[in-house]
């Protein structure tokens, strides 16, 4: 009789599934269902179209940093949902779909793996500074009405001043990478020692001027992207962070449960940082909604 192996992600599914039947069974399976059957149909589908919309904004949001290169939409909003679908199945903190993204663009389009690295690169810092932006107007409001205690103002606050600076620093180093040719050279000999570890038949010198051609190619594509394109990029995901947080606004009024626009901006982008958390749970299987249920009833 053969042995059936369960692997480490198959381990963590089976992990997600058990924290979702504790945690459905106590909120209670038959209230949820309650819950569920009293939704305002219509107000839950406007939110689910929002949802896939907010998906085309991601995606537009990237095709700009990466213009007339034959990544079109339609293949633009494909790739981003494989590689959301790889960060679900695969939860790193968002570098296995980063990954998959730079890929499958390679593949399907033929360019280099160091210009597309660039647009995924930039379009990764550009959402940590917009994150940081909507995280500091919520943090504004919060702070002019009062509607906040200090410490949570002083946190909120924290986390979008160093979500901007961390993200300023990145696009400084990656719009001067030339400054850094002699940190890029330690870690390519160091990618160089780890690669040869592994496949000793690979020749130094050929993972060394592959690392030296991705360089040049991610230069190259970075002094390529005019600074308009920057600007409309983040317009869009500043658009982005908003319509989002509409999607549990309008939840809750299917539900029938009024709830402060604000509040949910802010606990929508506390989501995306959790789910960015490289736990290793498929999907965050009942981790998420573990998590969702804190922040709200709190």
């Amino acid at each position: 009789m053969r042995k059936i192996r369960i692997g480490v992600t198959g381990s963590m599914l089976i992990l997600g599934m058990v924290i979702l039947a504790i945690y459905i069974y106590f909120i209670g399976f038959w209230n949820v269902v309650e819950v569920i059957a009293g939704l305002d149909v219509t107000i839950a589908l406007a939110a689910v179209a929002i949802d896939i919309f907010c998906i085309g904004l991601l995606a537009y949001s990237w095709k700009l940093l990466l213009p007339g290169r034959g990544l079109n939409f339609p293949l633009a909003y494909e790739i981003i949902l494989v590689s959301m679908f790889g960060d679900m199945m695969i939860p790193t903190g968002g570098i296995s779909g980063e990954f998959m993204r730079i890929s499958i663009t390679n593949k399907r389009t033929g360019i280099t793996v160091g210009e597309v690295t660039c647009s995924v690169l930039l379009h990764r810092l550009l959402l940590g500074v917009t994150f940081g932006l909507v995280l500091g107007i919520a943090f504004l409001v919060l702070t002019v009405f009062d509607l906040a205690s200090l410490p949570m103002i002083l946190i909120l606050g924290s986390i979008a001043i160093g979500s901007i600076v961390v993200g300023v620093i990145g696009l400084f180093a990656a719009f001067n990478i030339e400054k850094f040719d002699g940190i890029i050279a330690k870690w390519s000999e160091r990618v160089v020692r780890v690669i040869r570890f592994f496949r000793r038949s690979i020749e130094a010198d050929v993972v060394r001027d592959k690392i030296s051609e991705g360089r040049a190619n991610f230069q190259r594509a970075i002094c390529c992207i005019r600074r308009g394109r920057i600007a409309a990029s983040i317009i869009v995901m500043l658009a982005r962070w908003f319509l989002i947080a509409l999607i549990p606004y309008l939840m809750f009024l299917s539900l029938g449960y009024p709830v402060k626009y604000e509040f949910i901006l802010i606990i929508s982008i506390f989501l995306s940082m959790v789910n960015l958390m490289p736990i290793g749970i498929p999907g965050l299987l009942g981790v998420m909604e573990i998590a969702m249920t804190a922040v709200f009833v709190a």
